[in-house]
């Protein structure tokens, strides 16, 4: 069918876009590049920015082959689309995780003390004691960055309250929706 070659999914999609419509294709990304880059997002999400460049690249070119109109940015091609780019994928992730995980005591008993609610460190009345963020603590090295005990608090600091104090129901519905109008922070 393909002279033998065996195409890569990207050049599958380029290869498409000349026979059907953009929905069509969203449907192909969302079967064959999504899988791919959200599995095990949790794990391999927070490597080097050298490592997922290419990854980036790719699902950039994936989405400008869907949403093959020139005018806006690339971020404005991910929000008409309604897909998160791979650095908001791993913040959804990770929201998703601390939300339905942490919060609701789904995870095991080690990890209760892996992370530290600000309530617990502030004693008195104040804004933070009543929020449901973390402790951030504090890390050396690069690969401290990387851990999960860093990241986790992160990213949930990153995310608005009135997200936050929604129901599990909810909770997955508006943190895409607030990722996807988030500009992407150069750190």
């Amino acid at each position: 069918m393909f002279g033998g070659a065996k195409p890569t999914k990207g050049g599958i999609l380029s290869k498409l876009k000349h026979y059907t419509t953009p929905p069509v294709l969203k449907v192909v990304y969302s079967s064959l590049i999504h899988p791919y880059l959200n599995y095990s997002i949790f794990n391999w999400g927070r490597a080097s920015n050298a490592t997922i460049q290419p990854l980036i690249k790719l699902q950039n070119k994936a989405i400008r082959i869907i949403n093959p109109t020139n005018t806006g940015s690339l971020e404005e091609h991910f929000q008409h689309l309604n897909i998160l780019c791979l650095p908001k994928l791993y913040s959804f992730s990770v929201g998703k995780f601390m939300m339905h995980s942490y919060h609701n005591k789904l995870l095991p008993n080690h990890f209760d003390e892996y992370f530290v609610p600000l309530s617990s460190i502030h004693y008195h009345s104040t804004r933070l004691a009543t929020s449901k963020d973390l402790f951030l603590p504090r890390v050396d090295s690069s690969s401290g960055k990387c851990s999960l005990k860093f990241i986790g608090p992160k990213v949930w600091s990153s995310i608005p309250d009135n997200i936050k104090f929604s129901t599990t129901f909810t909770f997955k519905w508006k943190l895409k929706k607030h990722l996807l109008h988030e500009k992407i922070s150069q750190s």
